[in-house]
Protein backbone atom coordinates (compact mmCIF):
# COMPACT_ATOMS: atom_id res chain seq x y z
CA UNK A 1 0.00 0.00 0.00
CA UNK A 2 1.51 3.23 -1.37
CA UNK A 3 2.11 6.22 1.18
CA UNK A 4 -0.94 8.48 -0.63
CA UNK A 5 -3.22 5.81 0.23
CA UNK A 6 -2.72 6.16 3.72
CA UNK A 7 -2.59 10.00 3.42
CA UNK A 8 -5.23 11.35 0.75
CA UNK A 9 -8.23 11.06 1.54
CA UNK A 10 -7.29 13.29 4.90
CA UNK A 11 -5.35 15.57 2.91
CA UNK A 12 -7.95 16.01 0.27
CA UNK A 13 -10.86 16.48 3.07
CA UNK A 14 -9.73 17.97 6.56
CA UNK A 15 -7.67 21.12 5.49
CA UNK A 16 -7.99 23.16 2.52
CA UNK A 17 -4.74 23.81 0.18
CA UNK A 18 -4.80 27.77 1.67
CA UNK A 19 -4.72 26.81 5.21
CA UNK A 20 -2.02 24.82 4.93
CA UNK A 21 -0.11 27.42 3.66
CA UNK A 22 -0.96 29.60 6.25
CA UNK A 23 -0.17 27.28 9.38
CA UNK A 24 3.02 26.45 7.04
CA UNK A 25 4.17 29.75 7.76
CA UNK A 26 8.12 29.99 9.69
CA UNK A 27 8.67 31.79 12.26
CA UNK A 28 12.67 31.02 12.36
CA UNK A 29 12.83 32.89 15.72
CA UNK A 30 10.96 30.62 17.66
CA UNK A 31 13.57 28.07 16.99
CA UNK A 32 15.93 29.68 17.50
CA UNK A 33 14.53 30.79 21.05
CA UNK A 34 13.39 26.99 21.59
CA UNK A 35 16.86 25.64 20.83
CA UNK A 36 18.68 28.49 22.79
CA UNK A 37 16.63 27.60 25.89
CA UNK A 38 16.83 23.80 25.87
CA UNK A 39 20.52 24.48 25.76
CA UNK A 40 20.65 27.19 28.62
CA UNK A 41 18.92 24.28 31.12
CA UNK A 42 21.81 21.88 29.77
CA UNK A 43 24.01 24.32 30.38
CA UNK A 44 22.61 24.97 33.94
CA UNK A 45 23.07 21.50 34.84
CA UNK A 46 26.54 20.74 33.89
CA UNK A 47 27.16 24.03 35.69
CA UNK A 48 25.38 22.83 38.66
CA UNK A 49 27.27 19.65 38.53
CA UNK A 50 30.73 21.02 38.51
CA UNK A 51 29.63 23.11 41.55
CA UNK A 52 27.62 20.21 43.44
CA UNK A 53 28.96 17.01 42.46
CA UNK A 54 27.12 14.71 44.19
CA UNK A 55 24.79 11.74 43.52
CA UNK A 56 21.29 13.62 43.47
CA UNK A 57 22.80 16.30 41.69
CA UNK A 58 23.73 14.21 38.79
CA UNK A 59 20.36 12.41 38.71
CA UNK A 60 18.47 15.66 38.46
CA UNK A 61 20.90 16.29 35.59
CA UNK A 62 20.30 13.44 33.82
CA UNK A 63 16.37 13.42 33.62
CA UNK A 64 16.46 17.59 32.88
CA UNK A 65 19.91 16.88 30.39
CA UNK A 66 17.77 14.18 28.75
CA UNK A 67 14.32 15.68 28.32
CA UNK A 68 16.25 18.93 26.84
CA UNK A 69 17.97 16.61 24.23
CA UNK A 70 14.72 14.84 23.40
CA UNK A 71 13.23 18.65 22.43
CA UNK A 72 16.35 19.85 21.02
CA UNK A 73 15.76 16.35 18.87
CA UNK A 74 12.01 16.94 17.83
CA UNK A 75 13.38 20.65 16.94
CA UNK A 76 16.12 19.42 14.85
CA UNK A 77 13.15 17.02 13.58
CA UNK A 78 11.63 19.68 11.92
CA UNK A 79 15.11 20.62 10.45
CA UNK A 80 15.01 17.22 9.01
CA UNK A 81 12.05 18.33 7.19
CA UNK A 82 13.72 21.69 6.09
CA UNK A 83 11.20 24.03 8.15
CA UNK A 84 13.32 25.84 10.37
CA UNK A 85 14.49 28.28 7.98
CA UNK A 86 13.14 29.20 4.83
CA UNK A 87 16.19 28.67 3.22
CA UNK A 88 18.05 25.12 2.68
CA UNK A 89 21.17 26.27 3.24
CA UNK A 90 20.32 28.48 6.33
CA UNK A 91 18.23 25.45 7.75
CA UNK A 92 20.84 23.02 7.59
CA UNK A 93 23.63 25.46 8.90
CA UNK A 94 21.57 25.65 11.94
CA UNK A 95 20.44 22.29 12.63
CA UNK A 96 23.86 20.79 11.77
CA UNK A 97 25.58 23.32 13.73
CA UNK A 98 23.61 24.04 17.32
CA UNK A 99 21.19 20.49 17.51
CA UNK A 100 22.31 17.59 15.46
CA UNK A 101 26.17 17.77 15.69
CA UNK A 102 25.64 17.71 19.20
CA UNK A 103 24.08 13.82 18.52
CA UNK A 104 26.48 13.16 15.65
CA UNK A 105 24.34 13.85 13.02
CA UNK A 106 24.54 15.99 10.08
CA UNK A 107 20.68 17.01 8.25
CA UNK A 108 21.46 16.58 4.66
CA UNK A 109 22.93 13.18 5.23
CA UNK A 110 21.02 11.78 8.26
CA UNK A 111 17.55 13.14 6.82
CA UNK A 112 16.84 10.14 4.42
CA UNK A 113 15.93 7.96 6.92
CA UNK A 114 13.64 9.98 8.63
CA UNK A 115 12.23 10.67 4.47
CA UNK A 116 11.46 7.03 3.74
CA UNK A 117 9.60 6.62 7.23
CA UNK A 118 6.85 9.10 5.96
CA UNK A 119 7.21 8.55 2.42
CA UNK A 120 6.29 4.49 3.58
CA UNK A 121 4.10 5.03 6.64
CA UNK A 122 2.14 1.75 6.86
CA UNK A 123 4.52 -0.25 4.40
CA UNK A 124 7.46 -3.15 4.79
CA UNK A 125 9.60 -0.12 2.97
CA UNK A 126 9.46 2.17 6.44
CA UNK A 127 13.13 1.65 7.89
CA UNK A 128 10.87 2.76 10.86
CA UNK A 129 8.40 -0.02 10.96
CA UNK A 130 10.12 -2.15 13.29
CA UNK A 131 9.15 0.30 15.82
CA UNK A 132 5.31 -0.21 14.83
CA UNK A 133 5.64 -3.80 13.91
CA UNK A 134 3.41 -5.92 16.31
CA UNK A 135 5.91 -8.83 14.80
CA UNK A 136 8.73 -7.54 16.97
CA UNK A 137 5.89 -7.51 20.11
CA UNK A 138 3.57 -9.69 19.92
CA UNK A 139 4.58 -11.22 23.62
CA UNK A 140 5.28 -9.18 26.64
CA UNK A 141 9.39 -10.58 26.60
CA UNK A 142 9.14 -8.71 23.12
CA UNK A 143 7.72 -5.57 24.18
CA UNK A 144 9.84 -5.51 27.19
CA UNK A 145 13.01 -5.92 24.74
CA UNK A 146 11.99 -3.13 23.17
CA UNK A 147 11.00 -0.94 25.81
CA UNK A 148 14.37 -1.05 27.19
CA UNK A 149 16.03 -0.60 24.36
CA UNK A 150 17.19 -3.98 23.18
CA UNK A 151 16.81 -2.42 19.44
CA UNK A 152 18.30 0.80 20.30
CA UNK A 153 21.14 0.13 17.93
CA UNK A 154 18.95 -0.51 15.02
CA UNK A 155 17.98 2.82 15.51
CA UNK A 156 21.01 4.29 15.35
CA UNK A 157 22.30 2.14 12.67
CA UNK A 158 19.42 3.61 10.37
CA UNK A 159 19.95 7.04 11.25
CA UNK A 160 23.69 7.06 10.38
CA UNK A 161 24.86 4.48 8.14
CA UNK A 162 21.30 3.84 6.58
CA UNK A 163 20.14 6.25 3.49
CA UNK A 164 17.21 4.41 3.06
CA UNK A 165 14.76 4.44 -0.20
CA UNK A 166 14.81 7.12 -2.74
CA UNK A 167 12.51 10.18 -2.02
CA UNK A 168 11.27 12.93 -3.75
CA UNK A 169 13.41 14.55 -6.36
CA UNK A 170 13.58 18.11 -4.43
CA UNK A 171 15.43 16.45 -1.22
CA UNK A 172 17.19 14.51 -4.30
CA UNK A 173 18.85 17.59 -5.39
CA UNK A 174 20.19 18.60 -2.02
CA UNK A 175 21.04 14.88 -1.30
CA UNK A 176 25.38 15.10 -1.66
CA UNK A 177 26.87 11.89 -0.94
CA UNK A 178 29.66 12.12 1.62
CA UNK A 179 30.93 13.99 4.41
CA UNK A 180 32.58 17.30 3.62
CA UNK A 181 34.94 18.98 5.46
CA UNK A 182 32.39 20.71 6.78
CA UNK A 183 30.40 18.37 8.40
CA UNK A 184 33.32 16.95 9.87
CA UNK A 185 34.78 20.30 11.10
CA UNK A 186 31.03 20.18 13.36
CA UNK A 187 31.11 16.64 14.45
CA UNK A 188 34.46 16.66 15.79
CA UNK A 189 33.87 20.76 17.03
CA UNK A 190 31.60 19.05 18.98
CA UNK A 191 32.98 16.23 20.72
CA UNK A 192 36.18 18.34 21.31
CA UNK A 193 34.07 21.03 23.17
CA UNK A 194 31.76 18.54 25.05
CA UNK A 195 35.03 16.57 26.22
CA UNK A 196 37.54 19.53 27.21
CA UNK A 197 34.38 21.34 29.05
CA UNK A 198 33.64 18.41 30.76
CA UNK A 199 37.13 16.98 31.86
CA UNK A 200 38.17 20.55 32.72
CA UNK A 201 34.99 21.40 34.88
CA UNK A 202 33.95 18.28 36.10
CA UNK A 203 35.55 15.18 35.42
CA UNK A 204 36.44 12.46 32.21
CA UNK A 205 32.89 11.13 33.25
CA UNK A 206 31.13 14.18 32.32
CA UNK A 207 30.32 13.08 28.80
CA UNK A 208 29.21 9.76 29.52
CA UNK A 209 27.26 10.04 32.33
CA UNK A 210 25.63 14.13 31.42
CA UNK A 211 25.12 13.84 27.43
CA UNK A 212 25.43 10.54 26.25
CA UNK A 213 23.23 8.94 29.24
CA UNK A 214 20.89 11.47 29.30
CA UNK A 215 20.61 11.02 24.59
CA UNK A 216 20.46 7.70 25.17
CA UNK A 217 18.07 7.16 28.47
CA UNK A 218 15.36 10.02 27.27
CA UNK A 219 16.31 10.95 23.34
CA UNK A 220 16.39 7.56 21.44
CA UNK A 221 14.30 5.42 23.97
CA UNK A 222 11.66 7.99 24.38
CA UNK A 223 11.24 8.51 20.54
CA UNK A 224 11.27 4.30 20.22
CA UNK A 225 8.71 4.32 22.28
CA UNK A 226 6.72 7.41 21.08
CA UNK A 227 7.48 6.09 17.32
CA UNK A 228 5.26 2.35 18.85
CA UNK A 229 2.63 4.77 19.93
CA UNK A 230 1.92 6.53 17.84
CA UNK A 231 1.86 4.59 14.69
CA UNK A 232 0.70 0.81 16.82
CA UNK A 233 -2.78 -0.18 16.82
CA UNK A 234 -3.40 -3.54 18.86
CA UNK A 235 -3.53 -6.36 16.35
CA UNK A 236 -1.90 -8.26 13.17
CA UNK A 237 -0.01 -5.76 10.98
CA UNK A 238 -1.99 -6.07 7.81
CA UNK A 239 -5.16 -5.17 9.49
CA UNK A 240 -3.57 -2.14 11.07
CA UNK A 241 -1.88 -0.96 8.37
CA UNK A 242 -4.32 1.74 7.25
CA UNK A 243 -4.58 2.89 10.50
CA UNK A 244 -1.54 3.80 11.56
CA UNK A 245 -2.46 7.99 11.60
CA UNK A 246 -2.79 8.29 15.97
CA UNK A 247 -2.74 11.78 18.20
CA UNK A 248 -2.41 12.07 21.52
CA UNK A 249 -3.92 14.15 24.10
CA UNK A 250 -1.74 13.39 26.80
CA UNK A 251 -0.63 14.93 30.44
CA UNK A 252 2.08 17.54 31.01
CA UNK A 253 4.63 15.15 32.39
CA UNK A 254 4.03 12.30 29.31
CA UNK A 255 4.59 15.12 26.97
CA UNK A 256 7.83 16.44 28.56
CA UNK A 257 9.10 13.03 28.71
CA UNK A 258 8.03 11.06 25.63
CA UNK A 259 6.53 14.15 23.04
CA UNK A 260 7.98 17.20 23.81
CA UNK A 261 7.72 20.31 21.46
CA UNK A 262 3.95 19.11 20.06
CA UNK A 263 4.91 15.68 18.44
CA UNK A 264 2.07 14.18 20.41
CA UNK A 265 0.36 16.13 17.69
CA UNK A 266 1.53 13.77 15.69
CA UNK A 267 -1.19 12.82 12.72
CA UNK A 268 -0.97 16.51 11.43
CA UNK A 269 2.33 16.41 11.36
CA UNK A 270 2.32 13.01 9.01
CA UNK A 271 -0.16 14.59 6.94
CA UNK A 272 1.29 18.18 6.19
CA UNK A 273 4.97 17.68 6.87
CA UNK A 274 4.99 21.45 6.31
CA UNK A 275 3.59 22.63 9.34
CA UNK A 276 5.83 23.48 11.86
CA UNK A 277 5.93 22.29 14.96
CA UNK A 278 4.36 25.39 16.77
CA UNK A 279 1.42 25.47 14.90
CA UNK A 280 0.75 21.47 15.20
CA UNK A 281 -1.77 22.48 18.12
CA UNK A 282 -3.82 24.42 15.81
CA UNK A 283 -3.85 22.50 12.68
CA UNK A 284 -5.02 19.23 15.24
CA UNK A 285 -7.79 21.80 16.89
CA UNK A 286 -8.95 22.26 13.26
CA UNK A 287 -9.26 18.82 11.76
CA UNK A 288 -11.07 17.64 15.09
CA UNK A 289 -14.12 19.54 14.03
CA UNK A 290 -14.10 17.92 10.36
CA UNK A 291 -16.53 14.62 9.78
CA UNK A 292 -13.66 13.53 7.35
CA UNK A 293 -11.62 13.09 10.67
CA UNK A 294 -13.76 10.41 12.02
CA UNK A 295 -11.92 7.17 11.57
CA UNK A 296 -8.55 8.83 12.66
CA UNK A 297 -8.09 8.18 16.44
CA UNK A 298 -7.25 10.63 19.91
CA UNK A 299 -5.93 8.95 22.55
CA UNK A 300 -5.76 10.21 25.89
CA UNK A 301 -2.20 8.57 27.29
CA UNK A 302 1.09 7.10 25.68
CA UNK A 303 1.87 4.94 29.07
CA UNK A 304 -2.31 3.78 28.74
CA UNK A 305 -2.35 2.87 25.36
CA UNK A 306 1.09 0.60 26.49
CA UNK A 307 -0.99 -1.12 29.24
CA UNK A 308 -3.71 -1.85 26.82
CA UNK A 309 -1.40 -3.13 24.39
CA UNK A 310 0.20 -5.31 27.23
CA UNK A 311 -2.98 -6.29 28.22
CA UNK A 312 -4.36 -7.37 25.03
CA UNK A 313 -0.65 -10.14 24.39
CA UNK A 314 -0.67 -12.32 22.77
CA UNK A 315 -1.47 -10.54 19.57
CA UNK A 316 -3.84 -12.96 17.88
CA UNK A 317 -3.02 -13.53 14.15
CA UNK A 318 0.01 -10.98 14.45
CA UNK A 319 2.65 -13.03 12.51
CA UNK A 320 0.26 -12.82 9.49
CA UNK A 321 1.55 -11.61 6.34
CA UNK A 322 -0.40 -9.16 4.02
CA UNK A 323 -0.58 -11.58 0.72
Amino acid sequence: MAETLIYRKYRRSLLDPQRVRELSRLRPARAVVDTAICWLVIAACWVGVAIHPAWWTVALAVIAIGTRAYALMIIAHDGLHRRLFNGVKANDLFNDVFIVGSFGAITRINNRNHLSHHQHLGTEHDPDRYKYSCLNKATGLELLGYVIGAQVFVSIYNVLFKRGEKVRVADEKTQKPGYAVRDLAILVGWQAMLWTLGCVFIGWWAVPVLWYLPFILFALLGDNFRTFAEHTVVGPDHEADEHRLVTYISNPIERMFLSPMNMNFHTVHHLWTSIPYYNLPAADAEIRQMPGAADLEWRTSYVGFAIRYWLSMPIEGCRVQKA
